[in-house]
């Protein structure tokens, strides 16, 4: 079936307006205006200047790929979603640490042009991905002594003494949990890595330059 490049979307008074195909990846889309939301939402928690130049339209769209292809598998392992309400909390301690106001907070939203609702989808995504991958990668990522000692030794002590030259290394012991949870998060970031590419490779993706200008 011909894939068209633009899709109609329904509008609040009940009309509609064309949105564009950015990507396709299998019989999935990520449209035009996802990414531009998606930009504006990684801008406002980042707390960067908004860019909706092509580059970095293209760098979000890299990003919803791999999204895509995460939540497929979790679609075909019936991993459950949060509930929006999960993402309270989330949105609470983003007012609390960076806004001394929910005025504040509301010019900041109104700034990146979102609204709550899209900030809430955002958290919600990220939160299930989080999980997901939790699940499907840690299980078979294990640290072993050595690597602890071999990181305690090269990585872990040069770094405190460069960064606290005027406090003592903590003994292996006291920092066996803090690096065994780093280096732990470093295998599963490395399969992931792996499993997005090998997916990668197997997707037929198709991108809509239009919607990149």
């Amino acid at each position: 079936m011909r894939l068209l490049a633009l899709i109609p979307i329904a509008a609040a008074a009940g009309a509609e307006t064309i949105d564009r195909i950015a990507v396709a990846l299998g019989n999935r889309v990520i449209t035009q205006g996802a990414v531009v939301e998606q930009v504006r939402v990684a801008g406002f928690l980042n707390r960067t200047p908004l860019a909706l130049d092509p580059a970095s339209m293209r760098r979000m769209a890299e990003r919803m790929i791999e999204q895509q292809l995460l939540r497929r598998e979790m679609e075909s392992s019936r991993f459950p979603t949060p509930s929006e309400d999960e993402a309270k909390p989330m949105i609470e301690k983003i007012k609390r640490d960076q806004y001394p106001s929910e005025a504040d907070y509301r010019a900041e939203l109104a700034k990146y042009g979102i609204g709550e609702e899209a900030l809430v989808r955002n958290l919600v995504a990220q939160l299930v991905t989080l999980r997901f991958v939790e699940l499907r990668f840690r299980p078979s990522n294990t640290v072993t002594e050595g690597e602890i000692e071999i990181y305690y030794r090269d990585t872990y002590t040069p770094r405190w003494e460069k960064t606290r030259p005027n406090s003592e290394v903590p003994v292996i012991e006291d920092a066996r949990d803090e690096i065994e949870q780093i280096l732990l998060q470093e295998k599963i970031d490395q399969a992931m890595s792996e499993w997005l590419k090998a997916a990668r490779g197997s997707a037929r993706v198709r991108y809509f330059d239009e919607a990149f200008r």
